[in-house]
């Protein structure tokens, strides 16, 4: 797993009542060199101190040199609660003024267990085209410290669920058992990166072994990273297909400062590859910072001559406004023409779901990434990822893929070998009005 450096480690009481959860916690720790016994437990009485502690320490003032800021957010170990959740405002009267309910609910593993994402009937009032897919989660924060990601930013600490064996049996199975239609599966919940906490942590052995219980299921695993070495180990890897958001050099560097150098993503890919797991990737956000032309073109060439995905996405910096924009990221890091129109459309583009950039300058920088990946490679998949019905309809020549039923990288039907596994009741994209 990275190596995390938390200036702290806190574990809810109730962690403690189940054995596998304190093993599964202690592998963890040993893997960052942190001792159990410096582990803080949270109980309701010190349950107050514990939350002000925990509002004041992230971030840092400083940071050891040689150390990355993200990694030293806290950890907290919790139990996901899977069944009818407590109120917690009891709680939330211990704790001083100002805190959050969201913030007890990160504490106490009240975490989104599944949710059915981009059904059509949403996808369509947003004018947005996606596959819906279910999703699933087991941790709440990252270690990456994107800027443009609000628990990158902002999230004071990482919660890690330990009791991961009962939310397979009593989450993971009962929904692969009752959609038929979804034979692949997003494990992605959280704002979280799961991959950063492995093999210790044991969670995608876990869900392998769950998906291999039924016939034709699989899962992704969405990453930033590239931290892939040892799924080789992993007894049904088979039922896993690698998703990689990926970026240039320049915004690894300096905007996703936890996540590594782009093109280990892209070597990641190819390791996964020798292992039979297919490699994806996603550019997604695209952020046209200064010099994005020669950024964006060598980490095409990269993700293409060191691998052979089965498909390459694109999605511009959306659902955002001009104000969010400059307040995440450094004006001067941004491409300064592409700044000043999205400064000039900043009223026309507030509340929609594709802002900051207007339709003809994401269209561009499409247009300039699809020409790269053309370059390399001819055949490659390509789509464009939650972007618009007149987006889709101005560049499906270029892109090369039908809109009501493309393959891109972690929908409900993007199965391993570049298919599409539709059934009579589910052939179509969100692109489509219907799923029949």
């Amino acid at each position: 797993m990275y190596p995390l450096t938390p200036l702290k480690v806190y574990m809810v009481d109730r962690v403690q009542d189940d054995t596998r959860c304190v093993v599964r916690m202690e592998r963890v720790l040993s893997a960052i060199g942190v001792d159990s016994g410096d582990v803080v437990c949270i109980t309701e009485d010190n349950l107050g101190d514990v939350v002000d502690e925990l509002r004041q320490l992230w971030p840092p003032e400083s940071v050891p040199e040689g150390q990355i800021r993200s990694y030293t957010r806290p950890l907290v170990f919790t139990t996901q609660v899977l069944g009818k959740r407590p109120d917690l405002k009891p709680l939330l009267a211990r704790c001083s003024e100002g805190t959050s309910l969201g913030l007890l609910k990160n504490i106490y593993g009240h975490f989104t267990n599944a949710v059915d994402q981009h059904p059509h009937e949403r996808d369509q009032r947003d004018n947005c085209v996606c596959w819906p897919t279910f999703n699933f989660g087991t941790m709440s924060g990252c270690p990456h410290g994107c800027l443009y990601c609000g628990s990158g930013r902002a999230g004071k600490f990482i919660s890690i669920a330990l009791n991961i064996e009962d939310y397979m049996e009593r989450v993971v199975g009962p929904v692969i058992e009752a959609y038929p239609w979804n034979k692949v599966f997003r494990m992605i919940l959280g704002g979280a990166d799961l991959m950063a906490f492995e093999p210790e942590y044991g969670l995608f052995d876990l869900f392998t072994r769950k998906l291999a219980q039924y016939e034709d299921r699989y899962g992704h695993f969405h990453t930033g990273g590239a931290n892939v070495e040892w799924l080789a180990d992993l007894p049904h890897r088979d039922r896993l297909v690698g998703v990689w958001s990926t970026t240039c050099d320049f915004v690894a560097k300096n905007i996703e400062p936890g996540s590594g150098p782009a093109v280990e993503r892209f070597k990641a890919g190819a390791k996964c590859e020798e292992m039979g797991i297919p490699a994806r990737y996603k550019f997604k956000p695209i952020i046209p910072v200064r010099n994005w032309r020669e950024e964006y073109a060598k980490a095409i060439e990269q993700a293409l001559t060191l691998s052979n995905p089965e498909s390459i996405g694109f999605c511009l910096y959306i659902w955002n406004s001009y104000s969010s924009l400059v307040n995440t990221i450094p004006p001067d890091m941004l491409d300064q023409e592409y700044l000043q129109v999205a400064e000039e459309a900043a009223d026309k583009m507030k509340g929609t779901r594709t802002g900051p950039f207007p339709h003809h300058v994401r269209k561009e920088i499409y247009q300039f990434m699809i020409k790269e990946a053309r370059r390399w490679d001819k055949d490659v998949l390509l789509y464009i990822s939650t972007e618009t019905r007149e987006m889709w309809n101005e560049l499906e020549d270029e892109l090369g893929q039908d809109p009501s039923a493309y393959i891109c990288a972690c929908s409900s039907v993007a199965v391993p070998g570049r298919r599409l596994a539709l059934s009579p009741g589910f052939r179509y994209s969100t692109y489509s009005p219907s799923p029949l």
